[in-house]
């Protein structure tokens, strides 16, 4: 769990960075294909957090589910 956090924070991190290489294209470089690269970059680092995201809801989601399971046999038993 703690390495993904730390992904998720790379990621912020990096499109943080992406947005400013944008506006420091769109003002200072006079081809458009650096803008571009900004704006992928961009975008991978959104998906790439999305994915994250729904990642960790998913396993979060599971371990409740299972803890749930296991309360529920336990109580079975006694």
């Amino acid at each position: 769990m703690k390495g993904t956090f730390i992904m998720q924070g790379l990621r912020l991190i990096g499109m943080v960075l992406a947005v400013a290489g944008i506006i420091y294209a769109i003002e200072y470089v006079p081809s458009g294909i650096a803008v571009w690269f900004w704006v992928a970059l961009l975008g991978i680092g959104f998906f790439g957090l999305l994915f994250s995201f729904r990642t960790v809801r998913r396993r979060s989601g599971a371990a409740a589910a299972g803890a749930r399971h296991r309360a529920k046999s336990k109580k079975r038993r006694a």
